[in-house]
């Protein structure tokens, strides 16, 4: 999976191997308050998390012009924002999917994720919701992700 950042360049699951972890927020996009909420506090927890190793991206379906809009409008400037997901990616992934028509639009977007991933592309942590406003709380997150890295945790569970 890759997607294009609008810094340049792009984001690929077997990226930054520089990182010990790196954490992408599939958001709705940027009609979505909940998802600017979320973003705001993912962003402004940037240390916390890259304390701990982490890289923070975020995508959506938006175009690059809406993403970047946004992402000034909203001040994330501490996540690297990607653009332009598209419906084969969120169907390759099993994203939650939504789609409706808005002011004559049709839209088709990713319902909120969040995933943590090792960097040899192993997915570490997948929470996923069908709704908006069904999100982790990051601060509770960031807890328990630095007593997993303390005491050396496998990634548990599968598919």
């Amino acid at each position: 999976m890759e997607f294009p950042l609008l810094e340049g360049g792009t984001w690929s699951l077997h990226g930054d191997s520089s990182a010990q972890l790196r954490l992408i927020s599939f958001y709705r996009g940027a009609f979505c308050g909940f998802c600017s909420r979320f973003m705001q506090q993912l962003n402004g927890l940037h240390a916390e998390f890259a304390d701990l190793g982490i890289v923070l991206a975020g995508v959506s379906v938006d175009p690059r012009d809406v993403a970047k809009a946004w992402v000034e409008d909203k001040a994330i400037d501490k996540i690297s924002v990607g653009y332009g997901f598209t419906r084969a990616q969120i169907g390759a992934l099993g994203l939650f999917a939504s789609h409706f028509s808005r002011d004559g639009k049709e839209l088709y977007f990713a319902e909120p994720a969040l995933w943590l991933v090792k960097p040899d592309g192993e997915l570490y942590l997948n929470i996923q919701s069908s709704v908006s406003c069904g999100r982790p709380d990051l601060e509770s997150l960031l807890i328990g992700l630095k007593l997993l890295a303390d005491q050396g945790f496998p990634t548990r569970g599968n598919a």
